[in-house]
């Protein structure tokens, strides 16, 4: 996130009351853009995180900086993600038109060095934000190929920064950081309307989709952090991609699949700037299979490699499938 070039803001800026109210004004967009950064971070349809990290121009012998860099591998392995969500279908039947609703509990964890120019060493900033979200969605299937969806969802985040003053000079602002910048708490809650159209076509050989999704979101914020001013979260973000499933062989009652897909990802609003572009791009190719047993939790799991394009987290990384529809 950006948290750290606030607190550089701050130290230079707290030499005069004007300056400090124009920091209070960049902690308040700070502050924006993480949560609603949040949103797209713990949504792996829109972000992939994965157990291994690598720059592919390494692999490739190239030097494309818009396919990875050394900074922004670093930034990849300083965030963690873990989420854990569950969709229930409650027309499983209905050919017609369905009604779902998903729950997820997801986690973001930071970890940056804040290094300032002519200081040896440097302090450490943790920053951990948890969301709880709700979502419903209706689907409506306009033939045997289109699909209709539109869903409202609902982010529910606590923020909590934890800042540790090691070797540069900031300690000495401690008064005027903790409790407005760094060391301190918020919360927000998000809303996310979104409407999504796919086409799904079968083959001989397995099927592919087409998705086009349009999500928008808007929040309010409080807590402790800069003395309650944390402003309103607003955002959207486009994706157009298309998967497919290729059926390699079935061993006993698993089949073994080949899985990939291309995304292309537009933002804008408060999730611009912690991303670096206005747009990016995802690739996934993986190898699934569904479980030897009747399972109703589980509908595949594999292993495969993510590449992101464009974006500040650009590079790639080996990840985990479970469940890709």
């Amino acid at each position: 996130m950006t948290r750290y070039l606030t607190v550089i803001a701050a130290l230079v800026c707290s030499a005069t009351v004007y300056a400090l109210e124009v920091d209070r004004n960049l902690v308040k967009k700070s502050f924006e853009q993480d949560f609603a950064a949040t949103v797209i971070l713990t949504n792996s349809d829109v972000v992939t995180f994965g157990i291994v990290d690598f720059n592919p121009n390494e692999l490739l012998r190239t030097d494309n900086e818009e396919l990875g860099s050394e900074q922004a591998l670093e930034s990849r392995k300083n965030i963690g993600v873990t989420t854990l969500p569950y969709t229930f279908s409650l027309d499983p039947d209905d050919e017609v038109q369905n009604h779902f609703l998903t729950l997820k509990l997801a986690a973001l964890r930071i970890e940056q060095d804040v290094d300032l120019r002519g200081f040896e060493g440097s302090d450490i900033h943790v920053e951990i934000i948890v969301d709880g979200y709700v979502r419903y969605q209706y689907k409506k299937y306009l033939n045997d190929s289109w699909d209709i969806t539109y869903g409202l969802g609902s982010h529910l985040m606590y923020y909590h920064s934890d800042y540790r003053y090691q070797s540069s000079p900031l300690g000495n602002f401690k008064q005027f950081l903790d409790g407005d910048v760094v060391n301190t708490s918020a919360w927000s809650n998000i809303i996310e309307p979104e409407a999504v159209i796919s086409y799904t076509k079968p083959t001989d050989w397995g099927s592919w989709t087409f998705k086009s999704g349009y999500h928008y979101m808007y929040g309010v914020s409080w807590g402790e952090a800069n003395k309650g001013d944390l402003g309103n979260p607003e955002g959207w973000y486009v994706t157009n991609g298309i998967e497919g499933f290729y059926d390699v062989v079935h061993w006993g009652r698993s089949v073994q699949t080949l899985f990939g897909r291309v995304n292309r990802v537009d933002i804008g609003g408060d999730v611009s700037e912690p991303f670096g572009t206005n747009h990016y791009y995802e690739g996934t190719i993986g190898w699934l299979m569904t479980p030897p047993f009747n399972s109703d939790w589980i509908d595949n799991f594999g292993i495969g490699i993510n590449i992101n394009y464009g974006s500040a987290l650009k590079g790639g990384s080996i990840i985990l499938l479970f469940n890709q529809d």
